[in-house]
């Protein structure tokens, strides 16, 4: 008994030593050879970019740089008025280079930014033709309010709208279109009610654009006026000034009454042999009016 227990306390100890004698070399091989992985992982990782960025030059060289993709049609297709020389400008399309060059996808941003565009898509046609598709808002009056340094029918510090209210600016051959449109003349306006690319906050010019809208509508383009400028009174009425220097005082609302009575004003003194001067629109009976040429009425 007490010698098989010697045995194995002796066993036990030599057990003991070996294990402290070879485990730091187990260590050191261990990691040499994780090392060796690391390094291979490390080299493979660098060949596999390098193909990557070599392939992805040889595209490049292939597409970007290739004649056969020269740019040589830059169509414009729009509503409304952003030219050619325009959008050359604001994509910075290099009309020398390739198809391409040209990042259609920061293109038709950079035109989805601007206040005016509704909507814009650019598409590249093989092999050389890049097609560029606008939808542009279309103004219907100018804003003018000297409180906030707006003046209407000026290119530099006067602002747009169309006919959602949505305010942009008069920029390039815009100009050319917009310069007789109507004025609205605003008394007052708080800080951001007109701001670029947003619909408007400001319930008067709300009421004068709703007007306009609709005299638009009914008049059409052959009629032998039309609205010159709205001039905002008070907060319940406002005066509309036709091309042929009629006066006409409306209500904030009641628009459809109020302008059948204008209309039917006007042929009353076109029947008669008259031009009419003013009219306050504001009463449903007995509505004020003048005549040119009356006393007063100029």
């Amino acid at each position: 008994m007490f010698k098989k227990k010697t045995t194995r306390v002796k066993n036990r100890s030599d057990r003991k030593l070996h294990l402290q004698v070879s485990s730091p070399r187990i260590v050191f091989f261990q990691s040499i050879r994780a090392l060796q992985g690391m390094i291979k992982l490390v080299a493979v990782l660098i060949i596999v970019g390098i193909g990557v960025y070599l392939g992805g030059r040889a595209i490049r060289d292939h597409f970007v740089n290739n004649e056969e993709f020269l740019l040589r049609e830059l169509s414009l297709e729009t509503n409304g008025y952003l030219t050619y020389e325009r959008v050359v400008e604001i994509g910075e399309i290099n009309l020398n280079g390739t198809i391409f060059e040209v990042d259609i996808d920061e293109l038709e941003q950079k035109l989805m930014d601007r206040p005016e565009v509704v909507t814009a898509t650019v598409e590249r046609k093989m092999p050389g033709k890049i097609e560029v598709k606008l939808q542009e808002r279309v103004p219907v009056a100018w804003v003018s309010c000297r409180q906030l340094g707006l003046a209407g029918r000026n290119p530099l510090s006067g602002i747009l709208m169309d006919e959602d209210g949505v305010v942009f600016q008069c920029q390039g051959d815009l100009w050319n279109v917009a310069k007789d449109l109507p004025v609205f003349e605003l008394p007052e306006a708080e800080e951001g009610a007109f701001q670029l690319g947003e619909k408007m906050n400001h319930k008067e010019a709300e009421r004068a654009l709703s007007l306009l809208n609709l005299i638009n509508s009914k008049l059409g383009e052959e009629a032998d006026w039309a609205v010159s400028r709205i001039t905002v009174l008070n907060f319940h009425s406002m005066m509309v000034t036709s091309t042929d220097h009629v006066d006409a005082t409306f209500d904030m609302y009641d628009h459809e009454r109020q302008l059948s009575d204008l209309l039917d004003a006007r042929r009353h003194a076109r029947e008669t042999g008259r031009e009419l001067a003013w009219i306050n629109l504001l009463p449903r009976h007995n509505i004020p009016g003048g005549f040119k040429g009356e006393n007063g009425a100029e």
